[in-house]
């Protein structure tokens, strides 16, 4: 019996803990960002993505400032390390910033990867101080400032699975920016507010076509809400992991009732096991309602991208699921650049010719196994 108390108890602890966390989560402590003028270079490659990082950094003379949640201790994350460190050698100032738990294999191999003169920072320990919600609080960013002249934002981590060479999970699709102009400014403001854990003010705007969106300034779900009610024609998602909110969820039902066209592009290979069941429900829910959802076919979709009315986009780090929009801290670039939007489009229309189009019976109602996934993912 005594079991069963204690276990009532940690339910009702959970359940407050994860309230409290919530109204405390969105007491943001930064000033959002505004409009930049800018220019962006799109990759969905990994290679070449990860070829430029390279050759910017090799070509960098004052600084780079790199933060990523997963830097894998593989052949990849070595050769990065020795970049760093060589430029480092050279005067460089070379500050990075990993999340503990996202990179924490690396964290172990660390001893054994050569990295003199590289300062290094992990974000966000795995230490109880009486909260389970801020303990699973994670910085999913992936940030790289070189020069305070370039920056790159986006989905790829450092690893040898963005590169094409996982057994399982190659091709990696991804989207990713390589950002010049007024908006670097805001990256670098966005570096430095992790690394000292300061609230630095943001620069004044200048109503460029670009605006960096970090999960420190604003609502990940008040800001993607009001970014679906912007639509009129249509709407795509791509995501990983598909677990919205109900006020997300609301948001894309209500955009259907319009006539809005709704496209969702998932992964049919899941990374993890219990993620792609607890999405079922709710892509069940869309398909019902008239939403195209696809599953890519070949290989692994990891990007995270929002396409409305084919005039705005939204790519970065945020996956469409209730971890990115209530708990980590993400960081997003929103803009109305045609050339962005139209490399956009034209990988997602490559990306969709490899997918499987679902119909209202491919997803099968398990439910042992969509409870399971649905309660661990509502409880993390």
């Amino acid at each position: 019996m005594k079991i069963f108390v204690w276990i009532a108890l940690l339910v009702v602890w959970l359940r407050l803990d994860w309230l409290a966390g919530l109204r405390k989560n969105k007491q943001h402590r930064s000033t959002p960002y505004s409009k930049k003028d800018g220019h962006a270079e799109f990759f969905d490659d990994g290679i070449k993505w990860m070829k430029q990082l390279e050759d910017d950094c090799l070509n960098a003379v004052c600084t780079i400032d790199i933060m990523f949640f997963i830097l894998q201790p593989d052949d990849a994350g070595r050769r990065l390390m020795k970049l760093l460190a060589g430029k480092a050698r050279e005067g460089v100032r070379v500050r990075l910033m990993l999340d503990a738990i996202g990179s924490r294999t690396f964290k172990k191999s660390l001893k054994a990867i050569p990295h003199d003169g590289v300062i290094i920072q992990f974000s966000r320990p795995f230490i109880f101080k009486g909260s389970w919600f801020f303990l699973q609080k994670r910085n999913h960013k992936k940030l790289a400032v070189i020069d305070k002249k370039i920056a790159h934002v986006g989905g790829f981590n450092i690893g040898l699975e963005y590169l094409n060479l996982d057994p399982v999970l190659t091709p990696w699709r991804d989207y990713h920016l390589r950002l010049t102009g007024g908006i670097t400014e805001d990256c670098q403001t966005e570096f430095e507010r992790d690394w000292r854990g300061e609230a630095l003010p943001a620069s004044p705007g200048n109503d460029g076509q670009y605006q960096l969106v970090s999960s420190e300034a604003v609502d990940q779900e008040t800001f993607i809400s009001k970014l679906l009610e912007q639509a009129s024609q249509s709407i795509f998602i791509g995501s990983p992991y598909f677990i919205p909110t109900h006020k997300v969820e609301h948001g894309l039902f209500t955009a259907l009732e319009k006539g809005v066209k709704v496209t969702v592009l998932v992964p049919g290979t899941p990374d993890h096991p219990l993620v792609q069941p607890a999405s079922y429900r709710y892509l069940r829910r869309l398909i019902q309602r008239g939403a195209n959802v696809y599953q890519l076919q070949n290989g692994f979709y990891h990007a995270k991208a929002i396409l409305i009315d084919g005039k705005l986009c939204d790519i970065g780090t945020m996956n469409f699921d209730r971890r990115s929009l209530l708990i980590n801290e993400e960081l997003n670039v929103v803009t109305e650049d045609t050339a962005v939007i139209e490399a956009l489009i034209q990988s997602v229309e490559n990306d969709l010719l490899h997918s499987r189009k679902l119909k209202p019976g491919d997803l099968k109602v398990q439910p042992i196994k969509e409870s399971a996934a649905w309660c661990v993912g509502h409880l993390l």
